[in-house]
């Protein structure tokens, strides 16, 4: 049996912990670590991880500093010693065979490198109303399908994966970057699928993601911004024509920039026009920056009327 770390970042995260945790305690499958990291809670997290280390020696707990979903999972990372590593935020729940299902899904296919599944959402604590979360399976994807499917959307919720750490080695930690704020696992599938992994998706509901008051995701323009900025990183030409790249990106950056404007958010901006600018030389946003440095806040308007004279120049129609 090969030993599973399974990453668990938490962040005042008592009100739920206890059944993420309990959820792993369930498993079928028990070669595993479970390796909580606290992110600088206030409340009661610490001494209710604390609490369930003692009793079982496979649960490890770090205690740092908040650096966010991607610090404390890097953390999780660099002190784990399985040969697979799976992901269960601080207030998910995974049915008891999930770990199971996997790893027999990855003899069964041994060409993936990711593993994923099926799953529900729910709100709070009510399990008597479940929507089925979005997800694609049933098949092997191969790379450029992976790719090509999660450039339009995040179809795979981080609490679905396991993934071979041999390729989490290749391609390095989750990014910090404060502009990736809760889009780190779409960025980290993206980033996978460009160097040529394949994906299994076991068409068995097997998680359940819970939607609360305070998930991160609740903050639209920070998460418009994340998914943004893992567009454009990336971002691979050979997949788009360059008409089809300028109006992909047009389309984003301009409500994005607006948005940012009005909430005094420039160095966001730069950030993101900047780096449209370095993936693709031919867009220029140089009238949009000289109308932010003159302007301010106040730019808001000339920058929504050279975003729609710009998006109706390159309409399919023109």
């Amino acid at each position: 049996m090969e030993l599973i770390s399974i990453l668990m970042p938490a962040y005042n995260a008592e009100k739920f912990i206890e059944a993420s945790i309990n959820s792993v305690l369930k498993q079928t499958y028990s070669r595993w670590e479970l390796l909580i990291v606290n992110d600088g809670s206030t409340d009661s997290t610490k001494t209710i991880a604390e609490f369930y280390s003692a009793k079982d020696i496979r649960i490890k707990v770090f205690n740092q500093a908040n650096k966010k979903q991607a610090g404390a999972r890097n953390t999780a990372i660099e002190n784990s010693h399985g040969s697979w590593i799976a992901f269960l935020d601080s207030d998910d729940v995974w049915e008891p065979n999930k770990l199971a299902k996997q790893i027999q899904a990855s003899i069964d296919h041994p060409s993936a490198g990711v593993i994923y599944t099926d799953g529900w959402i729910f709100n709070d604590d009510d399990f008597n109303n479940l929507t089925p979360y979005p997800t694609i399976t049933g098949m092997l994807i191969e790379p450029h399908d992976i790719y090509k499917m999660e450039y339009q959307c995040n179809y795979i919720p981080v609490l679905a994966v396991l993934v071979k750490r041999s390729i989490v080695d290749k391609i390095g930690l989750q990014d910090e970057g404060k502009t990736f704020a809760g889009c780190e696992d779409w960025d980290y599938w993206l980033r996978m699928a460009r160097i040529g992994i394949n994906f299994y998706g076991i068409p068995e509901k097997l998680f359940y993601y819970r939607r609360h008051d305070s998930n991160m995701s609740k903050n639209n323009l920070n998460m418009v911004l994340a998914q943004t900025s893992v567009f454009i990183k990336n971002f691979e030409g050979q997949y788009f024509s360059e008409k089809e790249a300028i109006r992909l990106f047009k389309k984003l950056i301009y409500p994005l920039t607006n948005n940012l404007i009005k909430n005094g958010r420039f160095e966001d901006i730069a950030f993101i026009l900047n780096g449209v600018e370095a993936k693709l030389p031919t867009i220029s946003f140089g009238a949009v920056k000289k109308v932010i440095k003159i302007l301010g806040k106040m730019a808001y308007v000339p920058v929504a009327i050279l975003g729609k004279i710009d998006l109706l120049i390159l309409s399919p129609k023109s």
